[in-house]
């Protein structure tokens, strides 16, 4: 692709997610978008079939770069020993932190069509069951539950991620890493009665 052909799309994205800051996906048009990108409906057609081909493309790149900067070292570190485990955590943390504004608009979007949250933990999930079945340091018994811990730990990695996001004014990253990592060596019960 061209730089100005890569111009263009970025250019129409941000649109997409402008829109989508006020209003439902369900109400936007090729036209509506045009108009606020001040670029003609032709132009649109040549970058994008139509509105649901620009939703594609732009909740396969949110799912793409999560799972690209989904770390998933962390199982072969003993968190309770190694300080990396919280660098590992933190860099991540930091990395998802500069799609917030993106996530938390698809995450909103009742009618979008995709549910980019549940599509984020599945392909998590499937990363970090891939990483878990390579483990030597994991039985063949715990490994029969692969998807099972994978889809676990993603969800309430991610359903951290959607809170702090939510309090991001109060809590930093470095706070978040190390409630984290205090809940994956106590568990939360434990953790809540300290």
């Amino acid at each position: 692709m061209d730089y100005r052909a890569d111009r263009m799309n970025t250019l129409i994205v941000n649109t997409f997610f402008d829109y989508l800051e006020t209003e439902d996906f369900s109400n936007l048009t090729v036209g509506k978008l045009s108009e606020a990108a001040r670029i003609n409906r032709s132009t649109f057609y040549r970058h994008f079939e139509d509105k649901y081909q620009l939703r594609d493309y732009v909740v396969d790149n949110i799912v793409s770069y999560f799972t690209t900067n989904l770390d998933v070292n962390f199982l072969n570190i003993d968190i309770c020993q190694d300080f990396q485990y919280t660098n590992i955590l933190k860099n991540s943390l930091k990395k998802f932190f500069t799609k917030k504004r993106e996530l938390e608009i698809l995450w909103n979007q009742p009618l979008l069509g995709r549910n980019v949250f549940e599509e984020m933990v599945n392909a998590g999930a499937e990363k970090l069951e891939r990483e878990i079945l390579t483990l030597k340091n994991i039985s063949s018994e715990k490994k029969k539950f692969a998807d099972w811990y994978s889809k676990l730990l993603i969800n309430n990695m991610l359903v951290t991620i959607r809170w702090w996001f939510s309090h991001s004014n109060l809590v930093t990253a470095d706070q978040v890493s190390d409630m984290m990592k205090e809940h994956m060596i106590s568990g939360t019960i434990p953790t809540l009665k300290k």
